[in-house]
């Protein structure tokens, strides 16, 4: 199984990564997940991150594309699931709030409205 999986139910693409999110895949990532918006057009792009294990700045770089895909399309996008390290990486980065990640405890997992 791939670094990247993706259903669609009712107007809701879901996306889901595991494993290592690096310079070694971020490029094939983000073109499968443009593809993957542009032919489903959703209104709502779902990326659950539960399963990353690694994230470099090529991986964000990919998150933040995927992000700017769904918004291309008119769908609104959102980051779920992210471990504490995850996290993090996105809190260094100023990404929390832009992946809907924002909450009033602000830790790691919040979701946003």
């Amino acid at each position: 199984m791939g670094p990247l999986s993706a259903s669609v139910d009712q107007e809701v693409l879901r996306l889901s990564l595991r494993g290592d999110i690096d310079f070694a895949n971020a490029e094939l990532i983000t073109d499968a997940i443009r593809e993957a918006v542009v032919q489903g057009r959703p209104k709502l792009v779902r990326l659950d991150v539960a399963e990353v294990t690694f994230l470099d700045s090529s991986g964000l770089g990919a998150l933040v594309a995927a992000r700017r895909a769904a918004m291309d399309c008119g769908a609104a996008f959102r980051v779920e699931g992210p471990d504490a390290n995850v996290y993090s990486q996105f809190e260094i980065a100023g990404l929390v709030e832009l992946f809907g990640l924002a909450s009033s405890d602000g830790g790691p997992g919040a979701a946003g409205p």
